[in-house]
């Protein structure tokens, strides 16, 4: 029988591409492996409307394709609901044990993200020889989650043979209730990045870029928008799908979700990548999943003052609080932007590659009697 390995994620297989889809693909090279999709963390209203209807149609659709990552994947998309409620948990059990009736003779490895109730059924009913938390978030800032998700989240920290995290924020959170725990930042396919280094923008405006989705609760929209009024020639392009509406002006560009492989087009017509996090409780804890490909990328960065960015990037990039101060900086990188420290940046996303973080996954696994 093959080795295999079921994932329990929290986003869907084709959001943004980050840590869920790229581990699930490594694993792949030496497993069979199942992609569990459970979103959904918080209670649904009449505003979830047109992204129930979204999900809806994905659902629906006969083929599920992995994407071009890996053809290995197996993708479980279940009809569950959020399990804000008894009833609504109640149906996702049922639904559950339908959509894993060919996972529940048991897996070598269960890979878990989601800290929902539903994800500790999916436990329940696959037996598993070991057991993962990758704790990718600081769930106790997340508004609106309901407690029974904090509670099913110290039941993850107590079952897990291994816990992991990406940031130190994080660690210091969970390393009192966790049974072993250990940190893991992301990596990076520098292989798709690099390639943008070698390019120089045409003779444009100032092109200032930040990718991923686009939510007010880690996103500084209010910044972008004053940004943007304060240089109207400049132009800012926002890649990535938008969960939570704002407005800006005309000299903001929002172009939705791109393919993960497709991202290079796009960070090559930048001048400087933006990291525009909003400060809080939720960003505390954040490592941002896609720091080592905008340093693999070679390109100035400027980004908020986020603890994890702080401690060891400082000499990366610049940072900025204020719509004011990311004007200085933006300024100040693009006149230090030399291909010495380009390359500097491109060495430090080598360094840290997904291969090499899977590699110390793969090793302290082994170690996991």
């Amino acid at each position: 029988m093959p080795k295999r390995v079921l994932f329990v994620s929290n986003i869907p297989w084709d959001f943004v591409w980050q840590r869920h889809q790229t581990l699930a693909t490594l694993f792949a090279q030496e497993y069979e492996v199942g992609f569990l999709e459970l979103p959904g963390l918080r209670k649904v209203g009449w505003r979830d409307a047109g992204r129930i209807l979204q999900r809806a149609r994905v659902l629906s659709r006969r083929k599920l394709d992995a994407s071009s990552f890996s053809s290995k994947v197996l993708l479980l998309r279940p009809w569950v609901l959020p399990a804000t409620n008894s009833l609504f948990c109640a149906w996702n059990r049922i639904v559950l044990r339908c959509a894993l009736k060919n996972w529940r003779s048991g897996v070598d490895l269960l890979v878990n993200y989601s800290p929902s109730p539903t994800a500790l059924v999916a436990a329940d009913l696959v037996p598993h020889a070991k057991l993962v938390y990758d704790c990718t978030d600081n769930w106790s800032a997340v508004p609106g989650l309901p407690i029974s998700f904090l509670k099913a989240e110290c039941e993850w920290l107590r079952r897990a043979d291994l816990t992991l995290v990406p940031s130190r924020t994080l660690e210091a959170r969970h390393r009192l209730h966790a049974r072993h725990l250990e940190r893991l930042p992301h990596g990076v396919l520098a292989e798709r990045f690099e390639a943008v280094a070698k390019r120089v923008p045409p003779d444009q405006p100032v092109t200032l870029l930040y990718y991923g989705h686009l939510h007010r609760q880690h996103l500084d929209f209010e910044v972008l928008a004053e940004l943007a009024h304060l240089r109207p020639a400049w132009r800012i392009v926002l890649v990535g799908p938008v969960k939570t509406p704002g407005v800006f002006p005309s000299n903001v560009e929002l172009v939705g979700q791109q393919p993960h492989e497709a991202l290079a087009v796009w960070l090559g017509r930048a001048h400087v990548l933006l990291l525009p996090y909003a400060l809080n409780a939720y960003t505390e804890a954040v490592l941002p999943a896609k720091i080592y490909e905008c340093l693999a990328t070679g390109r100035p960065i400027v980004a908020a003052p986020l603890p994890e960015l702080i401690a060891d990037f400082s000499e990366y990039m610049h940072f900025a609080r204020t719509a004011a101060e990311y004007v200085v900086a933006v300024e100040a990188v693009l006149r230090e932007d030399t291909l010495d420290v380009r390359i500097r940046r491109m060495e430090l996303a080598r360094r840290n590659s997904w291969a090499a973080r899977y590699e110390t996954l793969a090793a302290r696994l082994n170690q996991i009697s």
